[in-house]
């Protein structure tokens, strides 16, 4: 014994058989585990499923949540559902936020039981199946139609020169388009996701990461470069020598292009509509022109011997962009503040006097639209406007103030004309559009299909602004610097102004035109609508 007991040789054999028994005990633990493990998977991807199908189907959820768990798991021994209300609130601890309810769930929870096969624990448990059950919660959540639309773009006429004087202005470079070119441009369609995607390359920004494109910061001639690297052609070639006259001017992305993220796709879904080439070149030069004042020499003009236009356009309000996707009326799209000083002197000479000037400022305040309505399955959008107050006056003009909003240009009556100092003529006049209710405007499908565009015109504007307001003039007449009315002077203004108004119409209904914007009105395009499929409703795994 004593020699057993000192004897070393066999003592690996009896090692390895220790160690090679334990090994065998952890790999059938293992096995058994891992056994346990996949099942466990496998019920809970049922379960999740099955939820989800309860919940999509809240009608009947019973038979829902039962044949897509039958389906997923054969093996299925134990279902359990519960339907309730699911409270996505971060206080509660997420187990606390479905609630089992019967009174209008929006919510299921559903507990399904398989049983693991056992390899080796049987021997030690004398049993060879585990039970594993697992639970799936699912709440839904509506799925509304969104569309997308626009405010400020209705451009009415193709006057080249007009538009090309508007242009050189909103660039600071010189602009020559045909008529041809202008068609062109409003004749082709670019899809603001391509714009966006190719704005991103151009930008290095990561692909598909529209919220940091919105913003990025770059300038108007890059955006239209894109833009004519896009559209190809005639507008391409019209495109790209805008964007050599548009130069570095500054263009902040977010600006120009506005989405809500809430949309089925997120901002990828949202910006998937088409607009006008045209529409979408004059707001990135109008955006990136900032406050620059724009100076427009328009000349002789019907009973006009000279026309001076100076253009100011105000910031747009923070969060206004020209174009929006929206779900339930947020955002609200503005267009851009503007001023319009005309310098006019007339062709005739009144009585053989002298010629007759007329400063005439108009202002432009923010026209407002919102998404109101989407009527599904049909596609008919209804968006509610609110026209921008707009006001026209004659009188005398802080041409230095135009670009400084905050503050009034306009103080004090103007001097029409004056001979020597012996004989004046002051006069002063004004005049407002203001209709500060909403008004709801109606797109069929048919519109929504030809992105037709529609006006909302506050009730105030009946007539030509420039008409009214020459004809409602507040004059005084001074000879040799005391206030004599002369009524045959007065009646000889009359006359000779009563054209005039008409020709300053004309030249300023364009004008408006090609800005997008308009005295009292509000202009409205729905470029795409988008309606869910099926109930319009979702599932959502939840905790």
């Amino acid at each position: 014994m004593r020699g057993f007991v000192h004897e070393r040789s066999g003592a690996v054999a009896v090692m390895a058989a220790v160690g090679g028994a334990v090994a065998l005990a952890a790999a059938a633990v293992a096995i058994d585990l891992g056994s346990i493990a996949l099942t466990a998977r496998r019920v809970q991807g049922a379960a999740d499923l099955a939820a989800q199908s309860a919940a999509r189907h809240l009608e009947r959820a019973d038979a829902a949540a039962r044949a897509t768990a039958a389906a997923n798991l054969p093996d299925l021994t134990g279902y359990a559902l519960t339907l309730g209300r699911y409270r996505p609130d971060p206080a509660l601890a997420p187990v606390d936020r479905f609630t089992a309810s019967s009174l209008d769930p929006d919510a299921a929870e559903v507990r399904l039981t398989a049983e693991a096969r056992l390899y080796f624990a049987h021997i030690f448990l004398g049993r060879e199946r585990w039970p594993v059950t697992r639970t799936g919660r699912a709440a839904t959540r509506a799925q509304p139609p969104v569309a997308a639309f626009s405010i400020g773009s209705r451009l009415a006429s193709l006057d080249g020169g007009l538009a090309n004087q508007l242009l050189s202005g909103l660039t600071g470079s010189q602009v020559s388009l045909s008529a041809m070119d202008y068609r062109a441009l409003a004749d082709a369609d670019v899809r603001m996701l391509e714009f966006a995607d190719a704005l991103s390359h151009r930008l290095g920004v990561t692909a598909g990461d529209y919220e940091g494109l919105l913003a990025r910061t770059t300038t108007s001639g890059v955006a239209l470069e894109v833009l004519g690297q896009l559209t190809g052609g005639r507008a391409g070639d019209a495109l790209e020598g805008l964007s050599s006259a548009a130069g570095s001017a500054e263009l902040e992305i977010g600006d120009l292009i506005g989405a809500s993220a809430t949309g089925p796709d997120g901002l990828k879904g949202g910006l998937d509509v088409a607009v006008s080439s045209l529409d979408l070149a004059g707001a990135i030069l109008q955006i990136g022109a900032g406050r620059r004042q724009v100076a427009l020499d328009l000349g002789a003009q019907a009973g006009l011997a000279d026309l001076d236009v100076v253009l100011a356009i105000g910031e747009r309000p923070n969060g206004s962009p020209w174009m929006a996707v929206a779900k339930d009326g947020a955002p609200t799209i503005r267009t851009a503040q503007a001023r319009l000083f005309l310098k006019a002197r007339t062709a005739q000479k009144l009585n053989g006097l002298a010629q007759v000037e007329l400063p005439i400022l108009i202002e432009l305040a923010s026209a407002e639209a919102r998404l109101s309505r989407i009527d599904c399955p049909a596609g008919a959008v209804t968006l509610s406007a609110r026209p921008g107050v707009g006001s026209v006056r004659l009188g005398a003009v802080d041409e230095a103030r135009l670009n400084d909003f905050k503050r009034e240009p306009v103080s004090g009556p103007a001097t029409l004309l004056s001979v020597a100092g012996l004989v004046r003529v002051h006069g002063a006049a004004a005049m407002k559009a203001e209709d500060r209710s909403w008004a709801d405007v109606r797109f069929s499908p048919g519109d929504v299909a030809a992105r037709s565009p529609r006006t909302v015109q506050s009730r105030e504007m009946v007539e030509g602004a420039a008409s009214s307001l020459l004809r409602d003039l507040d004059l005084e007449v001074q000879v040799l610097g005391l206030g004599l009315g002369l009524g045959g002077l007065t009646a000889a203004l009359g006359s000779l102004l009563a054209p005039v108004g008409a020709t300053l119409d004309g030249v300023v209904n364009p004008l408006l035109d090609l800005l997008g914007v308009g005295l009292g009105e509000a202009n409205l395009t729905v470029h795409g609508v988008e309606c869910p499929t099926g109930d319009g409703r979702a599932a959502v795994l939840v905790g």
